[in-house]
């Protein structure tokens, strides 16, 4: 009499969204007289500050209107404190919504970039290993922001996500699973 070879999933069966009820080992006498939980320090040893700024080269830093015609930058900052951010991966995805109070049409940024400006929106492939300090800065070119007759006023709200098993593409459907998600309200903005 032979014994059974005992094969090795390349992944553990109980991984899945649906919880610990999708694990086969639940029935295992051996876990049910009681597995010992691990408590993660999450808030000592996993923190996050992120701050999001739109930089016209005008003088006046309390400006809030920005010429048609002229280029301006947007900057996205993420810092990551704590040792377990070391332990974590994912493509990081920054965007600016823009809302317009009276005429006009709402947009986010990338999809008025030129694609080469969108990608660079995007941190893919991301490793707590590599940095904890995040910084993203493009220059928007003139005439990117669309704007009325008279000039367009905007609610402006800068966003990020961090996505994990996936890339930041909603259309492409291996977009990741949100892991991470917040938003800055900028203001308003004048574009003339």
């Amino acid at each position: 009499m032979t014994e059974a070879a005992t094969v090795t999933p390349e992944k553990a069966p109980c991984t899945g969204d649906g919880g610990p009820p999708d694990c086969p080992w639940l029935k295992d006498p051996d876990w049910l007289d009681g597995p010992t939980e691990i408590f993660l320090p999450s808030t000592r040893h996993l923190k996050a500050y992120w701050d999001a700024d739109i930089l016209d080269d005008d003088r006046n830093p309390h400006d809030k209107i920005i010429e048609h015609d002229e280029a301006f930058k947007v900057r996205f900052r993420v810092e990551l404190r704590g040792r377990l951010w070391k332990c974590i991966c994912g493509h990081w995805c920054f965007d600016i919504g823009f809302t317009p109070i009276g005429d006009g049409r709402r947009f986010n940024l990338s999809d008025v970039l030129p694609d080469d400006l969108k990608q660079q929106l995007r941190l893919c492939d991301w490793t707590g290993c590599q940095t904890r300090c995040i910084e993203i800065c493009i220059t928007v070119p003139p005439g990117t922001i669309p704007v009325e007759c008279y000039g367009t006023l905007y609610q402006v709200g800068a966003k990020f996500e961090l996505r994990c098993c996936g890339d930041c593409d909603c259309d492409d459907k291996s977009h990741g699973h949100i892991a991470l998600a917040g938003f800055e309200p900028e203001g308003e903005y004048l574009f003339v």
